[in-house]
């Protein structure tokens, strides 16, 4: 399989995870990490990881906080595109570990989007 291919199917993969329940960034990283490969450095699976969360958000998924309401899902930042990935690119560099990086965010699909219906 190609690392283009392979970013298709990861890309594909946390897109339609985000239609069925809100997904913690873990997930995402995880997939970065499997697409940069085996020899990539630590900051090459970040690059990666703000390039899937990139091509997430352009194709209609949310990035947000997890709400504290009961059912209530993800409370969306009020940022542009650019500016929640810099957001996630700064809380990474400031956290450092990445076992700690599992909350720096969650994805999900807007309510009522025909996409998850």
């Amino acid at each position: 399989m190609s690392k283009e291919s392979g970013y298709e199917e990861e890309l594909t993969y946390l897109i339609e995870y985000a239609r069925m329940s809100p997904v913690y960034f873990t997930p995402v990283r995880d997939a970065a990490e499997a697409v940069a490969g085996p020899e990539a450095t630590e900051e090459q699976i970040q690059e990666m990881t703000v390039k899937l969360i990139g091509d997430m958000l352009n194709r209609g998924v949310r990035i947000g906080d997890m709400s504290p309401v009961p059912g209530e899902m993800v409370v969306p930042w009020e940022l542009s595109h650019d500016e929640a990935l810099r957001k996630v690119a700064d809380k990474m560099q400031r956290i450092g570990d990445p076992l700690n990086f599992v909350h720096i965010c969650w994805f999900d699909f807007p309510a009522g989007d025909p996409s998850t219906e």
